[in-house]
C-alpha cells in the first residue's frame, strides 16, 4: 500500500483530487476533518486550545473554528503554539488510520502543510496540486472568507512553485473537472507501475 500525501495552496483543488482518488479505490484521509473532529470531540484538545486562546475561542461551549483562525492568523506565536497542540495528535491519527486501513493500493492523506512541517518523509510520495492563485483567492472568498484571510493563510505556506518543485508529482488543475479526472487517472497508472 503506497502512502501518498496531497499538498497544494488554499482552494487549489486538493480535495477534488482526493475524492477522484477515493472514487477509484484509494483510502482517503482529510487532515482538516481530523482537526475538526479533535476540536469538536476530544476533551483534552478542547481544553488545551481553550487554555491557549481563552474564552473567545468558544461559542456556545464549543470551539469556534472561525474565531480560532481569526486569533491565530493575527498572532504567529499563538499559531505556533496551536500547531504544537494539534500536529502531534493529527500525525498520530494518520498513523493509526494507516495501520488499520486494510487492503488497498493507495493510502491518501490531504495535508496542505506537510512540507512546511517537514513530514513528507513519512510518505512514499508527495503530490502537489497547482492552481492559479488569483482564481484560488476568488474561490476562497466565495466560500465566505476575505482576501486578507487568504493572504494571511498563504503566508504560512511555501510558495506554490516551491511546493511543486519539492513534490514527486505535480497535477496542474487548469481545466475542467473532467480534465482533472483524466490527469488523476493517468497519475494513478503511473504510480501503480512504479
Amino acid at each position: 500500500m503506497k502512502k501518498i500525501v496531497i499538498t497544494g495552496g488554499i482552494a487549489s483543488g486538493k480535495t477534488t483530487v482526493c475524492h477522484i482518488l477515493k472514487k477509484h479505490g484509494a483510502y482517503y484521509l482529510s487532515s482538516d476533518e481530523i482537526i475538526h473532529r479533535l476540536l469538536r470531540e476530544d476533551p483534552p484538545t478542547i481544553q488545551a486550545v481553550t487554555t491557549l486562546l481563552g474564552p473567545d475561542a468558544l461559542k456556545d461551549g464549543k470551539i469556534d473554528r472561525k474565531e480560532v483562525a481569526e486569533i491565530v492568523f493575527n498572532d504567529p506565536k499563538k499559531l505556533e503554539a496551536l500547531e504544537k497542540i494539534l500536529h502531534p495528535k493529527l500525525l498520530a491519527k494518520i498513523k493509526e488510520a494507516y495501520q488499520q486501513a486494510g487492503e488497498c493500493e493507495l493510502f491518501i492523506v490531504e495535508l496542505p502543510l506537510v512540507q512546511e512541517i517537514g513530514k513528507e518523509k513519512d510518505f512514499d510520495l508527495t503530490i502537489a496540486v497547482v492552481f492559479d492563485e488569483a482564481e484560488a483567492m476568488k474561490r476562497f472568498v466565495k466560500e465566505g472568507f476575505t482576501e486578507e484571510s487568504y493572504k494571511k493563510r498563504m503566508a504560512r505556506q511555501w510558495k506554490i512553485s516551491e511546493k511543486a518543485n519539492k513534490a514527486d508529482y505535480v497535477i496542474h488543475n487548469d481545466g475542467t473537472i473532467e480534465e482533472l479526472g483524466i490527469k488523476v487517472l493517468e497519475l494513478i497508472k503511473e504510480i501503480s507501475s512504479r
